[in-house]
């Protein structure tokens, strides 16, 4: 008397076709499946990430929110929009330099007799401290006042940043 052990059929109906099984389980009527530990994965070098600092640090050093310029605080408000720092609204506002408009000096130039010096360091700290002033004064319960509340606390922070490892 000869035996055959079949393979067993599939219970479920699979869109995969199933795979052939070995010759070794055919013949003896069993399987064994090795089970082994997973090995952790290997550090590659160099490719750690210390959560510590901020991803915005490189894009920050060298940056004085006290002696900065218009073209500079046009390009600062454009990264701290791409990196989430600041909401689109937030973003017009800091970027917005009439210094940089090529109307400056036929519109507001004409009317105070200044040019435009968009490469002239300024305090924008004091020039935003100044707005949340006017904006609490006028507009104490308008969304300009918390913009311009947000936009003076990134400027601080940028002025003085925290250091976690001193």
């Amino acid at each position: 008397m000869k035996v055959i052990v079949q393979p067993p059929q599939p219970t479920s109906k699979s869109p995969l076709p199933s795979a052939p099984l070995p010759p070794t389980a055919l013949s003896t009527g069993r399987s064994l499946v090795t089970v082994e530990s997973p090995q952790p994965p290997t550090a590659i070098p160099g490719s750690g990430r210390s959560f510590i600092e901020s991803p915005l640090k490189q894009m920050l050093l060298g940056i004085n929110a006290r002696a900065i310029s218009p073209r500079a605080i046009q390009a600062l408000s454009q990264d701290l929009y791409a990196g989430g720092v600041l909401t689109w609204d937030e973003h017009v506002d800091l970027s917005f330099q009439a210094d940089l408009h090529p109307d400056f000096a036929r519109t507001i130039g004409a009317l105070t007799g200044e040019k435009p010096r968009p490469d002239q360091p300024r305090d924008y700290v004091k020039e935003w401290e100044r707005r949340l002033e006017f904006e609490r004064r006028y507009f104490p319960e308008g969304e300009q006042r918390d913009r311009a509340l947000h936009i003076l606390s990134v400027l601080r922070r940028i002025d003085s940043p925290t250091n976690v490892n001193a």
